[in-house]
C-alpha cells in the first residue's frame, strides 16, 4: 500500500517537473547547443552582425531593433523541446550588469528565455512575440510592470530587469549620411527617473572615423527625449559604421548603424 501511494505521488508531480519524458536525439541536442553557443559567443564580443546567419528570416528586423543583453559571460541552462524536436525554449543564465539601488551597476546572474526552431535541419533563433512577457521560469507576477512601462528603480528586480535595460528607445536604428549632410535620431527616456547618454564607436574614436555626434542634451529627466545630430566626413570612412549609445545608470546599449557615402 505504501509503495502504491508513493508511485501515485510521483506520477502526480512528474508532469509539473518534466514537460516531456521523451529525450531529444543526441545529435539534435548537440546541434542546438552548438548553435546557441555560437549565437551568444557573438553577443560576448558584441559582433551582432555575425548573428544574422543564425536568425530566422522573419525575426531579423526584430533582432536589429531590440536591446541586446550585455553579456559578460553566460551558460546554457534547461532546454525544453516541442513539435517533435523542431522547436525549443532554452534558458540562458547570463552574467549582466544590473542597477543596484544606491550602489550603482553590479554584475549579476540574470536568466532569460531563448527561442529556437529547426528549418531544413538547421537551428535558427526566432523572436517569440507571444512570450515577450514571460520569464524563463513562468509568467511574471501580477504586480509586475506592464510592457513598455518601468517602475521605481528601487523595485524588486525579479521581473523588471528586462524593462530597465530596454527603457530608452530610438525612433530609428539605421540612418544614411550622404554628402556631409547631418541627420538626427530621437532618443526617448521611458524611465520615471533620470538617464545620461554617451555615444561611441566600437571600431575606434568618432574623430578617427570622421563622425561628429552631438546631443541637444545628454542628461534626461524621466520621460524626456533628446535629439542626436550626426554628420560625417566620407573621406575618412565610407560604408556602414556601428555606433553605440550607452545609457547610465542602467548600462543599456542602443545600437545604431550609420552608412556614410559621398
Amino acid at each position: 500500500m505504501h509503495r502504491l501511494l508513493s508511485l501515485l505521488f510521483i506520477a502526480a508531480i512528474l508532469p509539473a517537473q518534466i514537460p516531456t519524458l521523451d529525450k531529444p536525439p543526441q545529435d539534435i541536442d548537440d546541434a542546438l547547443r552548438a548553435r546557441i553557443k555560437q549565437f551568444y559567443d557573438y553577443h560576448l564580443t558584441r559582433k551582432y552582425r555575425q548573428c544574422e546567419q543564425l536568425i530566422a528570416e522573419e525575426s531579423k528586423d526584430d533582432f536589429y531593433v531590440m536591446t541586446k543583453p550585455q553579456l559578460q559571460d553566460y551558460k546554457i541552462g534547461n532546454i525544453e523541446y516541442s513539435d517533435h524536436f523542431t522547436k525549443a525554449k532554452a534558458v540562458i543564465v547570463g552574467m549582466m550588469p544590473f542597477l543596484m539601488p544606491m550602489a550603482g551597476p553590479k554584475i549579476t546572474e540574470q536568466p532569460f528565455a531563448s527561442f529556437w526552431k529547426s528549418e531544413n535541419g538547421v537551428w535558427l533563433w526566432y523572436y517569440n512575440k507571444t512570450a515577450t512577457q514571460d520569464t524563463p521560469f513562468g509568467k511574471p507576477k501580477t504586480n509586475s510592470i506592464a510592457p513598455g512601462q518601468v517602475g521605481s528603480l528601487n523595485q524588486s528586480p525579479d521581473v523588471n530587469i528586462q524593462a530597465l535595460q530596454s527603457a530608452l528607445k530610438m525612433d530609428r536604428t539605421r540612418i544614411a549620411l550622404a554628402g556631409g549632410k547631418p541627420q538626427t535620431v530621437k532618443v526617448i527616456n521611458t524611465l520615471p527617473g533620470p538617464a545620461s547618454l554617451t555615444i561611441a564607436c566600437p571600431l575606434g574614436s568618432l574623430t578617427d572615423m570622421g563622425v561628429k555626434a552631438t546631443f541637444d542634451k545628454k542628461d534626461l529627466k524621466g520621460n524626456e527625449s533628446a535629439i542626436l545630430t550626426l554628420s560625417a566626413d566620407p573621406s575618412k570612412h565610407a560604408g556602414p559604421l556601428p555606433l553605440q549609445i550607452v545609457v547610465s545608470p542602467t548600462n543599456q546599449v542602443l545600437n545604431l548603424t550609420v552608412t556614410i557615402s559621398r
